[in-house]
């Protein structure tokens, strides 16, 4: 018995039903969504409320959120978030995957700057509504600079540090001039303790946003010590730099004083945080920078290990 097959064009409406339903399906998982923010008569976010203490230069926690009233007419993708205001914002995205008028949190990111109140503008379609956040004051005795730098190099610039092995009595580093070192003019910093200032000079130059140290290379490591010592600049600090962001110096090869093996060395650098606050001494410093140094070395043909 011989087989029939359906006409060509039955498998032709088929495909094209099957290609429709694909396309489609992908269509609706890429859909964004629409809708508008619910809101009052004076502009202000419905039902909004905002949760956790919102404190100045106090990192965000995720305690710290918006909640607003959104009402969604189409399903599909979304991002509700608010401007830059104060050092920190609101956002949130996901899907929505029906209609009707939902709570959405909208978790805080970034760090208050200034005590007050702050009026944000939350955005989501073409919608827009207002939110009030209070940022409370916990810190006092601000000390005001008006040098950007973090390692100022001024003339008559100075720095006191307490001395650990003396307590009550400080450390102080004072520019006093300016010499040569590697043919390049570096700045001359004494460093003497308060009771005994025997001199103990220095060298630091910056270039663009770079700040560097002229010395024996080995001085802040006790692994190792060169003989001859090596001298250079160490790239120790960067200015316009973010939490995480990391370094090398460059690397030093040369033997050392006790076995006369061959050794290389180098510093790595990274900035711990960007945006800290330090009370010292009654006094808070902010916009502090936190640099962790970790020197690492590498016998020759193995790889680099800290110290």
């Amino acid at each position: 018995m011989k087989k029939r097959y359906p006409p060509w064009y039955v498998y032709f409406i088929f495909l094209t039903i099957l290609y429709s339903c694909e396309k489609e399906y992908s269509y609706e998982g890429s859909r964004i969504s629409s809708g508008y923010l619910v809101k009052d008569a004076f502009n202000n976010c419905s039902l909004a409320t905002v949760s956790g203490n919102f404190r100045v230069f106090k990192n965000i926690s995720d305690s710290n959120f918006l909640t607003v009233q959104v009402h969604v007419s189409r399903p599909g993708n979304y991002t509700v978030q608010s401007g830059l205001v104060n050092g920190y914002s609101f956002t949130a995205s996901g899907l929505f995957s029906d209609t009707g008028t939902v709570l959405l949190r909208l978790p805080a990111q970034g760090k208050p700057i200034i005590a007050g109140t702050d009026v944000f503008n939350i955005f989501y379609d073409s919608t827009t509504c207002q939110a009030l956040v209070t940022i409370e004051d916990t810190i006092s005795n601000i000390v005001i600079t008006t040098n950007p730098d973090h390692f100022p190099l001024t003339d008559k610039s100075y720095w006191c540090y307490d001395d650990l092995s003396y307590p009550g009595d400080s450390i102080v580093r004072k520019l006093t001039g300016q010499t040569i070192q590697n043919n390049i003019p570096h700045q001359d910093i004494d460093e003497y303790i308060s009771f005994f200032p025997a001199a103990n000079t220095q060298y630091y130059r910056k270039s663009a946003s770079d700040y560097f140290r002229y010395s024996s290379v080995s001085m802040f490591t006790s692994a190792l010590n060169y003989s001859p010592s090596i001298f250079d600049d160490l790239n120790f600090l960067k200015e316009d730099i973010t939490t995480g962001q990391s370094w090398f110096s460059d690397t030093y090869s040369g033997r050392t004083s006790l076995d006369a093996k061959v050794v290389s060395l180098r510093y790595n650098f990274r900035c711990v945080d960007a945006d800290a606050v330090v009370l010292i001494n009654g006094k808070t410093f902010i916009k502090v920078y936190k640099i962790q140094m970790i020197p690492e070395i590498a016998p020759a043909g193995f790889s680099f290990t800290p110290t």
